[in-house]
């Protein structure tokens, strides 16, 4: 199974849709989930985090189908079979050297940068 989300589902349109027919449902599903344009009349003015988390996916998707390349690179991986992401490497490392050997550490990990801001400071006091 897929970890991609469906972006054809999400516009409501279908794999083989136009251009057209796929910024006519962005258009048209970004109308009716904005903040700015839907208000539900007992929310108190607040959006939810679903709501906005759809908000997200359809404009995530719209960027995924609108560019041609983009679109071609998500309908091959759409039709790839599940697990077929690569086939792995082994890796062999050598020392160099006559180092004793160093105790097996984790492997490294990579994941996505994270943004914190940085602490106020008073411009005056510089």
């Amino acid at each position: 199974m897929s970890t991609q989300p469906d972006h054809y589902a999400t516009l409501h349109v279908s794999p083989d849709a136009t251009a057209r027919e796929i910024t006519r449902a962005y258009r048209t599903l970004l109308r009716t989930h904005h903040p700015d344009t839907h208000q539900r009349v007992d929310d108190g003015d607040t959006t939810s985090a679903a709501d906005l988390q759809k908000l997200h996916a359809i404009m995530q998707a719209y960027v995924v189908l609108s560019d041609p390349r983009k679109r071609a690179a998500y309908d091959r991986a759409r039709r790839a079979p599940a697990g077929a992401g690569g086939t792995p490497v082994k890796v062999r490392f050598h020392r160099t050297g006559s180092a004793p050997p160093q105790r097996e550490q984790a492997p490294l990990s990579f994941g996505p940068a994270r943004w914190e801001p940085s602490p106020l400071r008073n411009p005056r006091s510089h």
